[in-house]
């Protein structure tokens, strides 16, 4: 009888491990190193050259910035991932845009974009994130005052609607005089979680491994 309840035990653990694998199988976090795969980019916006369309296949596109690779002046990359950050600026090259938009992929369902954004410029910047299903604007999220490059500026924006085709990050003025209009940057962007839920495995998933294994091993020994 202990022997059946044990290897009950395991197979209910186990299952819901995998259960709440399944139900995190439409994350994804896009760090622009390794998803998708991008080679360091050039420290500064002069060496980066034209707009740069980044896709993930099957998941999203990025369009208005460029990558850079250790970004000159970058403030603190909380919840980044170094070295790539996706960016824009008003002194970069006429190409790029004072919007940065993901537009994602219509076989991949979003209901939360959740990414840090950094402010580039010298000033105090806020910034607009909306989202959008098609034509139609479902939430929209300001990222007010956020202090400036120096002092490590940046803030965590966090959309969620039923339905999300894209994402659209601007400033809510194009003031910065330092930089002609604009500058800043995104990374680290996780789909349908938040992105410090991304960077933190989940206890519970944790759990249910541990005792499945703990169980399992349990009742291997109880059956020598």
């Amino acid at each position: 009888m202990k022997n059946l309840t044990l290897t009950k035990l395991a197979v209910l653990a186990v299952s819901g491990f995998l259960s709440a694998t399944a139900a995190n199988a439409a994350t994804i976090l896009v760090n622009f190193e390794t998803v998708p795969v991008e080679p360091t980019g050039p420290s500064t916006f002069g060496a980066a050259g034209p707009m740069q369309t980044i896709t993930v296949a099957g998941i999203a596109s990025f369009t208005g910035g460029v990558i850079l690779g250790n970004e000159t002046n970058l403030p603190a990359q909380s919840f980044g991932t170094p070295p790539n950050v996706y960016a824009t600026a008003g002194f970069g090259d006429i190409t790029l845009s004072s919007t940065l938009t993901i537009a994602f992929n219509a076989a991949f369902p979003v209901t939360e974009a959740s990414f840090p954004v950094f402010n580039g410029a010298t000033q105090v910047e806020s910034y607009i994130i909306d989202a959008f299903n098609g034509a139609s604007l479902v939430a929209s999220q300001t990222l007010s005052n956020l202090p400036a490059n120096g002092s490590s500026g940046y803030g965590i924006a966090d959309i969620t609607a039923a339905k999300i085709t894209s994402v659209t990050i601007a400033p809510s003025a194009l003031t910065a005089t330092c930089c002609n209009g604009w500058d800043f940057s995104i990374d680290s962007v996780a789909l349908n979680e938040p992105v410090q839920q991304a960077f933190t495995p989940e206890p519970g998933t944790i759990t249910l491994l541990g005792l499945g294994v703990c169980a399992a091993f349990g009742f291997a020994r109880r059956r020598k």
